[in-house]
């Protein structure tokens, strides 16, 4: 998707010189939830910038922005595999009964020895399905780079950029097949950007959920 969509407004942030997404002219979602690992608590905190706010709350706030009723729920946690997202945070999520959902996982496992990416892409189907079987409207996100996963250590077997490469296209698909969407701002051609911040993420979201109000295909 190129240019700006009409139900969002960007403006220049004076602090970075980014632009910052605006609020959308109308937001039917009034339930957020939010599950997955380090990836899904923000950026920054995967860098150590804890005074960073996350991408999450950025995009909770630009939707309170016209929904100031909306309830926002972040389940992610430092260190969850997909197989941990689901066991200890699925649960919860059904029970929020949000009707918009980000699901960002797999990145554990792909700094990780052995990866098994059709183990993965499972275990994201096992999450995304129940979500999509409320009526809720979901957006997988994929973040990541090789520097924010692991910025020190060594390359892995096949490359880190061919397996993050991997994963977002198999979760790209996945959503593609259970009618969600996906969200993956580190793609970079061939590899995988390094620069990436929360600003960067939001942003991307937001652009996305106002794609997906523009089709007029949105949960009930």
């Amino acid at each position: 998707m190129t240019g700006t969509s009409p139900h969002e407004s960007r403006r220049p942030d004076q602090r970075t010189g980014k632009e910052e997404t605006g609020p959308l002219d109308r937001v039917p979602w009034r339930r957020f939830i939010v599950l997955g690992d380090i990836g899904a608590g923000g950026l920054g905190a995967v860098r150590g910038r804890g005074a960073d706010k996350p991408w999450a709350d950025r995009v909770a706030e630009t939707l309170r922005s016209t929904r100031p009723d909306l309830a926002y729920l972040n389940l992610g946690r430092h260190g969850h595999s997909a197989a941990q997202v689901r066991a200890r945070q699925l649960a919860r999520a059904l029970a929020f009964r949000g009707d918009l959902a980000a699901v960002v996982a797999g990145g554990h496992e792909a700094v990780a020895d052995p990866f098994d990416v059709d183990a993965v892409e499972s275990e994201l189907h096992r999450i995304v399905g129940p979500l999509r079987d409320t009526g809720a409207d979901v957006i997988t996100v994929g973040p990541y780079s090789p520097r924010l996963l692991a910025p020190t250590a060594p390359d892995r077997a096949g490359g880190l950029e061919d397996r993050l490469r991997l994963l977002a296209e198999r979760t790209g698909e996945l959503a593609l097949r259970h009618g969600a969407f996906h969200v993956d701002v580190g793609a970079d051609g061939g590899g995988r950007r390094t620069d990436v911040d929360d600003h960067d993420v939001a942003a991307a979201v937001i652009l996305r959920l106002a794609a997906h109000l523009a089709s007029g295909r949105v949960a009930a």
